[in-house]
């Protein structure tokens, strides 16, 4: 018996493939995001359970933030809203802290 747990817990483990890793390509078209030329991505990080969740760190300079948040179609003057992209609901919120950008962009 332990040897057929053993050679099944193996075959589980040879067959999974691991999931890729999350770029922040996949965020912008996951939360509708079109970042300027400007920006350079430092960080995505990429969660899920019964929603889905992107936290992407931006280098972008600060005169590029309207930039970002008019191509991305938030409202003026607006971080955070929350838009229907690709079928579904999206939660989406922009903090500045000089030119590091914040995206949190996740699913409800």
């Amino acid at each position: 018996m332990k040897i057929l747990l053993a050679v099944s817990a193996l075959l589980l483990t040879a067959c999974s493939t691991p999931e890729p890793a999350p770029t922040a390509e996949d965020a912008f078209r996951f939360g509708g995001i079109s970042m300027p030329a400007s920006g350079k991505v430092l960080e995505t990080k990429y969660d899920r359970g019964i929603d889905s969740r992107y936290v992407v760190v931006l280098a972008l300079p600060a005169e590029d933030v309207p930039r970002l948040l008019d191509a991305s179609q938030f409202d003026p003057g607006v971080m955070a809203d929350d838009r229907i992209v690709d079928g579904r609901r999206v939660v989406r919120k922009v903090t500045v802290q000089g030119t590091t950008v914040h995206l949190e962009l996740f699913t409800t």
